[in-house]
């Protein structure tokens, strides 16, 4: 699958930083935007700017600028699966188009986990690759955690009420429609970040249990790790 993490990325004091904004941001409403070459007018800008010219700008020469939200499960138990797509082709057009890649940057500690499927959603809403899964990857949260993903794969939730936050941020090489900059200034912060290399997910030997979930009516039941620890990245075959 292609799913990658890397252990923190952030010194402790930028993560402050970047967690104080974020939750003065939440709840955000609509997803917002900033393109490759903006000046950023906060942190979090700063943050999804500096990462990508850290960690990714060679690998991505055609991106053009960054769609970004924040997840907070705010006492739910529950993101729904879904894959990262242009919404507003798809109302408009009835076909997807899909960002380059995928990115989430954990703000908490917390054990429950991203879900990340290995199937894919097509060109169309109810086209899907590899349905039921063969492959799902489990994320666990950990301050400064950074993963990666195809935008594609199916992905969610499933745990219990926390408040598990994450800042996220596709990359983009157009502009989707409707997307805007969030607008509020502050003083950003120069985020310092550490050299780190990504690994793709361990894959899971241990024991496991099921849960029921479906993909356009079609229902399956998903295995997953017995239990696993804050950080931790599982590959499980299903």
């Amino acid at each position: 699958m292609n799913v990658l993490s890397y252990p923190p990325i952030l010194d402790a004091i930028s993560l402050v930083h970047l967690r104080k904004e974020v939750e003065y941001f939440y709840p955000l409403g609509y997803n917002k935007w900033i393109g490759k070459y903006d000046e950023p007018e906060n942190t979090v800008e700063r943050y999804i700017v500096d990462s990508f010219d850290f960690f990714l700008s060679s690998q991505y020469p055609t991106a053009v600028g960054f769609e970004w939200w924040i997840e907070n499960l705010d006492g739910h138990n529950t993101i729904t699966l879904h894959s990262n797509h242009d919404d507003n082709c798809r109302k408009e057009n009835g076909t997807l188009k899909y960002p380059l890649l995928s990115t989430e940057l954990y703000l908490t500690n917390d054990t429950d986990p991203t879900t990340i499927l290995d199937t894919k959603q097509g060109k169309y809403w109810e086209q899907y690759e590899n349905n039921p899964p063969t492959e799902v990857v489990f994320s666990a949260p950990e301050e400064g955690k950074f993963i990666v993903s195809d935008p594609r794969y199916m992905r969610g939730v499933f745990g219990r009420c926390s408040s598990r936050t994450t800042l996220c941020y596709d990359i983009w090489d157009y502009k989707p429609k409707n997307l805007n900059r969030v607008g509020i200034v502050t003083k950003p912060f120069d985020v310092r970040f550490y050299k780190q290399e990504p690994s793709p997910p361990v894959q899971w030997l241990g024991k496991t249990k099921e849960m029921q979930l479906s993909i356009n009516s079609q229902q399956f039941f998903k295995k997953f790790p017995n239990k696993y620890r804050e950080g931790e990245t599982w590959k499980v075959t299903q």
